[in-house]
């Protein structure tokens, strides 16, 4: 198994944690620049914290700036199990983070290329590598299966 499906079922671990607490089923992973340090675990709390915010990715980034003494996460990933919206591609560009992993595409909100691509927008002056649909045959079904739930 290599890094990125690692650090991304770790980020599954987090997202049946948001799903057991009710919340939509999203996992975040925040690693640091040697690859290999985990300085963030993160599930999406929106609910539970009455945050429109709160989603997975922006609380790994905020508890990421913390550890680090700086919003500034140079030479971080962000190993994320659903492609995120625009206001998360918003923040891991201002984080400056080096790298997104991410599992599921999303075809009603990703901003990374399935919907809007905020990512290395040519206007923009930092660019991220993206890496998507790491064990997407995983977090998809479990995503699918979560709001089919939720509609019956």
């Amino acid at each position: 198994m290599n890094s990125d499906e690692y650090f991304l079922r770790e980020a599954l671990v987090e997202a049946r944690g948001a799903e057991a607490a009710g919340e939509v089923p999203v996992g975040a992973i925040l690693v640091a620049p040697d690859g290999e340090t985990i300085l963030a675990r993160a599930n999406n709390r929106v609910l539970r914290t009455f945050d429109p915010t709160a989603h997975a990715e922006v609380v790994a980034l905020r508890m990421g700036g913390k550890a680090l003494g700086n919003y500034r996460l140079l030479g971080c990933t962000l190993y994320v199990t659903l492609e995120p919206c625009a206001m998360c591609a918003g923040a891991i560009l201002h984080a400056r983070l080096a790298r997104l992993v991410y599992a599921a595409g999303d075809p009603k909100a990703g901003a990374c290329g399935s919907v809007l691509g905020v990512l290395n927008h040519p206007q923009l002056n930092h660019r991220v590598e993206v890496t998507a649909g790491v064990l997407a045959e995983e977090c998809g079904p479990m995503l699918s299966q979560f709001f089919r739930m939720r509609r019956s």
